[in-house]
């Protein structure tokens, strides 16, 4: 059916358009008065067409885009077509962006009016300015703002789009018993004090209640609720008349804190609201739990992860600083070096949780021992360092003493009857030395001259301690000669793809049999390899022969296998490691995407030149591994800067972590930091199924330990591989 084509019915069809358009359309006179709104326009406003007929469309602008939309409206009735966005705002006072499409209307080709469409785009704002804050809190978390900034930067993203709402942000405090108020930057001063420290319970106000019961609570009226019965004056002085108080929970539904969204009149929450209440807690949820896995990760950086004590790195900060100090009052310091006689016996027969409930016990003893001014450290294994400050030499005895006599008694453990016994070593500043290494060194010695005299004593530093010095050089000459002699072995551990249970690497270790001191412990000839220098042609040797077997069994069909291989401190330092792992890569022809270097925490400290050495490495096309993760040596710092692939879990974290819920919260939220860093983490030590259970269950990439296979010759790991194909 063709359409008559005269006037009548061209009207008829722009009056169709007009009325029918689902946006809001609408004709102005010269004077900018409502001539025209379609029924989108009406709904859109709330008004009726009474109601806005011959009303100048400027009273329907929000005050501070009046100037802008004016001048458009003039460049309109001057012959020109324009586009552009403003806000209204309706009588309940809700405002709405708009973007507005405006033309003249020509009649015998003079202008008599304007005309145009209206789209709402709130709702597209909206979303724009809730992704570009959470973007913006994210780079702030990055950045390492303080928490306070962050969660200022999410109520200004909130109040942005919430309708006129004014926010606030309470966490819950240690005891579990309050809300402790931390942002606010728009609530009056006066009432953010009254907030300031609110309890949890019912009938509590909004927030109050809603941690108690945890879930929201939704007040219209603060001046009728029963829950603001014994608060409201506080409220409503400040024209707070409405309160909606959102929970912010963790992974295990316990309340971390309250987001509260406060109103100049009594509402309830719409579609819209609710979209932002949940983008509100998101990013609330989100930040608590970071600051919170921060300070978990920032207490692990400085305390043992076993005992809660200062771990070496907080120990050492403090000899520092108290030898600093002490130079100036020139008093006497005193170092204790504490090992407790026969534990790897009592860990050997008992097990390592009986071990571990040992040193729990011994440290709890051992601060009764001390002062509260004193620090008490655990360096790791059974090795415990007090440092005493402001004492005589008679005094040091004294709580020597009252050590050995506190552990004279028996320890009951699991039904176990345990006896331990220490062996304490003791240097004094300045007597013994002027730095914390030379006094822990003669401590050290000290308290190997207390065991050689029968343990269960303590002995002051002395020169005739020298004899440790003469069994170390017996070490020290004989390792330079192993090479030469061909003494030196390499094993190599399976590392398990957890997605797949699939061996997809190995790393290699170093063993030295001797011809009669036998087979020397890696952990009593590296750090003397360390120290004068050895240690990097033996790194050199250990990575040429491990890539030389990796190149093996790739030759054999084995092409996807990886290896890792350890760097020690001095090898990472050496001027030419580059160059030296590159010759060794073309040597061996293999593909550098095989080869994983392994660095521990401490070779970090330099963070500058080992942001330099780490990218080149990368350059390389070589992974980079940070091995024994959390032992005492953490920073969040490094790993952002450097470019890491795994984070390897120290063993000492994952051994109980099916028996203690803290250790397993440490191990998992090791994990969930490598998560959201972008990295994969490798476990190490994993010796059951319930420990690997965990694991998976959170998400760990790869694992290695007795479980799977202890360190083999290069054959059993060819036997293996061949088995597994």
């Amino acid at each position: 059916m063709k359409f008559p084509i005269d006037q009548t019915c061209l009207f008829d069809m722009y009056e169709s358009i007009f009325s029918h358009n689902p946006d809001a359309c609408y004709i102005l006179d010269l004077n900018g008065n409502v001539l025209l709104f379609n029924d989108a326009a009406l709904q859109l406003t709330g008004l009726t067409k009474d109601e806005i007929h011959n009303v100048p469309f400027i009273s329907l602008i929000e005050e501070q885009c009046i100037a802008n939309t004016q001048r458009f409206f003039k460049s309109v009735k001057n012959g020109n077509s324009e586009r552009f966005n403003t806000t209204i705002k309706l009588k309940d006072g809700t405002r709405i962006d708009l973007s507005v499409t405006c033309v003249p209307i020509y009649i015998d080709n003079k202008i008599y009016g304007v005309g145009g469409i209206a789209k709402n785009i709130t709702e597209m704002n909206h979303l724009q300015t809730l992704l570009n804050g959470q973007n913006k809190v994210l780079e702030m978390l990055a950045k390492g703002y303080p928490i306070k900034d962050v969660l200022n930067e999410i109520i200004h993203v909130i109040e942005k789009v919430s309708n006129g709402g004014t926010c606030s942000i309470s966490l819950v405090d240690k005891s579990g018993t309050k809300l402790i108020h931390y942002s606010s930057p728009n609530l009056p001063e006066e009432y953010t004090n009254f907030i300031a420290n609110i309890s949890i319970g019912n009938n509590t106000g909004s927030c109050g209640t809603a941690a108690y019961l945890k879930k929201i609570i939704i007040v219209e009226d603060i001046e009728t609720d029963p829950l603001w019965e014994n608060y409201k004056e506080y409220a409503l002085k400040h024209n707070l008349k409405a309160c909606w108080s959102l929970p912010v929970f963790d992974n295990s539904k316990n309340v971390l804190g309250v987001f509260a969204m406060y109103y100049d009149k009594p509402t309830t929450p719409n579609e819209h609201d609710r979209k932002t209440i949940e983008k509100a807690t998101y990013l609330t949820n989100l930040v608590i739990q970071h600051f919170i896995s921060e300070e978990k990760i920032n207490f692990m950086a400085y305390h043992d992860a076993l005992t809660g004590l200062p771990n070496r790195r907080l120990f050492d900060l403090r000899v520092k600083r108290a030898i600093e100090n002490n130079q100036l009052q020139n008093n006497l310091l005193g170092l204790l070096y504490i090992d407790l006689d026969r534990f790897k016996v009592i860990n050997d027969s008992l097990g390592h949780n009986i071990g571990d409930l040992l040193l729990k016990e011994v440290s709890q003893l051992l601060k009764g021992c001390i002062r509260k001014i004193d620090t008490f450290s655990r360096q790791g294994g059974d090795e415990f360092t007090i440092l005493l400050e402001g004492v005589s030499k008679s005094e040091i005895a004294d709580i020597a003493e009252r050590i050995i006599d506190v552990l004279s008694k028996p320890f009951m453990i699991n039904g176990n009857e345990i006896f331990v016994t220490p062996s304490i070593g003791i240097s004094l500043h300045p007597v013994d030395g002027q730095d914390k290494d030379e006094l822990l060194r003669k401590a050290d010695m000290a308290m190997y001259q207390a065991k050689k005299r029968g343990r269960n004593n303590y002995q002051f530093y002395d020169e005739v301690l020298d004899k440790k010095e003469f069994e170390r050089l017996e070490i020290e000459n004989e390792l330079r000669k192993a090479m030469d002699k061909e003494e030196f072995s390499l094993h190599y551990q399976p590392i398990i793809d957890l997605t797949n249970n699939n061996m997809t690497g190995v790393e290699a270790l170093i063993r030295w049999n001797h011809p009669t001191l036998g087979l020397v412990p890696p952990s009593k000839f590296i750090p003397i390899a360390e120290e004068i220098g050895l240690i990097v042609p033996i790194g050199e040797w250990v990575l040429r022969n491990a890539c030389k077997q990796i190149k093996h069994w790739e030759n054999l069909g084995f092409e996807d296998l990886t290896l890792s291989v350890n760097l020690s401190i001095r090898q990472f330092y050496q001027v030419n490691l580059i160059s030296m792992i590159k010759r060794i890569i073309d040597e061996t022809k293999i593909n550098p995407a095989q080869l994983t270097v392994e660095i521990t925490e401490s070779m970090t400290m330099d963070v500058e030149s080992a942001t330099i050495i780490l990218h080149d490495l990368k350059d390389l096309g070589l992974t980079i591994s940070i091995d024994d993760f959390g032992t005492g040596y953490s920073s969040l710092n490094y790993l952002k800067t450097f470019p890491i692939d795994y984070l390897k879990i120290d063993q000492s974290f994952i051994r109980d972590m099916t028996k203690s819920k803290s250790d397993e919260n440490i191990a998992t939220t090791i994990l969930l930091m490598a998560h959201n860093l972008g990295l994969k983490a490798i476990a190490e030590g994993v010796e059951t199924n319930e420990q690997l259970q965990v694991l998976k269950t959170h998400n760990c990439h790869k694992a290695q330990g007795y479980l799977f296979s202890k360190p083999l010759p290069a054959e059993d790991i060819t036997q293996i591989i061949n088995q597994l194909n």
